[in-house]
């Protein structure tokens, strides 16, 4: 055999074998990013012996995926920027309390911001006409909240166009606004809002809303929903799981002065609890 035909065969041989290579290493890719249907029977038989119920069809999909996000973050500079958007003016007085900050105008205008992002703001000399329209509020269809989405959406600097027609009731001039606050397509856990809109201008909100958006990112590992229901397992949680659902949850790292938009999986149970659990450390908040 001549060395060429020798050389043929060689080159042959080990374009073959590349070939191979490459589609055992794609295989194995593509095969850690999902969690196999044997291995999601495996875990709910041992997620069932210790009390947790689950389908295999929430654990045998696609590994979720999502970045870690990060944003600056001081309570006065938040504050500030919180009471601006809420007064439409920077705010004349703000007071440190236990467990918040309180901020006023000279025209009596008050909101309560605490530290866990809750929120509670009435204009001044409203409270009562608001709480009655609050009461008296009814969803409407066609375009009658369409301004006030419109003008929310602008204030507030979300998406265009996320605000739905259904988050929305009005009694008389009044519009009131549900808003479940997002990033990136994933639910932000536990901000749930409502504001109330008169014209173009904010008078009211209550419920757990963050003024502010991620200016940076980081790649994260995330665990897969496996790994996530073994954690609860080992917490000794027990009962019929509904739905896993990938979302954020707010962290402030005071030493850094940032606030963290953790990766995290919400856990609904049939009884109505619903536990976040941060993906990447298996952390309950």
């Amino acid at each position: 055999m001549s060395w060429k035909s020798v050389k043929n065969i060689l080159i042959l041989l080990l374009v073959t074998v590349n070939i191979l290579l490459a589609v055992f290493a794609y295989n194995y890719y593509m095969g850690s990013r999902f969690t196999d249907g044997d291995t999601a029977e495996k875990a709910v038989t041992v997620l069932q012996k210790s009390g947790i119920n689950v389908s295999s069809e929430l654990l045998s999909v696609k590994n979720d995926t999502a970045p870690a996000l990060y944003t600056s973050y001081d309570r006065e500079s938040y504050v500030c920027l919180a009471a601006n958007v809420l007064f439409g003016k920077e705010a004349d007085g703000i007071y440190m309390l236990p467990s918040g900050v309180r901020a006023e105008t000279l025209e009596g205008e008050t909101a309560y911001i605490g530290y866990d992002m809750s929120l509670e703001f009435y204009a001044a000399g409203e409270k009562d006409e608001i709480t009655a329209a609050l009461g008296n509020s009814k969803s409407v269809g066609g375009d009658s909240s369409k301004s006030a989405r419109t003008f929310l959406e602008n204030t507030l600097a979300l998406e265009s166009g996320s605000i739905k027609e259904s988050d929305c009731k009005t009694s008389g001039d009044f519009v009131f606004i549900t808003i479940d606050q997002a990033e990136r397509g994933l639910s932000l856990y536990g901000m749930k809002s409502v504001f109330g809109v008169r014209g173009e201008k904010i008078v009211y909100a209550a419920g757990k809303y963050f003024f502010g958006t991620p200016a940076g990112e980081e790649n994260a590992q995330l665990l897969n929903r496996v790994n996530i229901l073994f954690s609860e397992k080992e917490r000794g949680m027990t009962g019929a799981l509904c739905d896993i659902e990938l979302c954020y949850t707010l962290y402030e790292d005071e030493e850094s002065e940032l606030m963290l938009f953790i990766p995290s999986y919400a856990l609904t149970y049939a009884d109505g609890t619903i536990r976040a659990v941060n993906a990447i450390s298996k952390k309950l908040y």
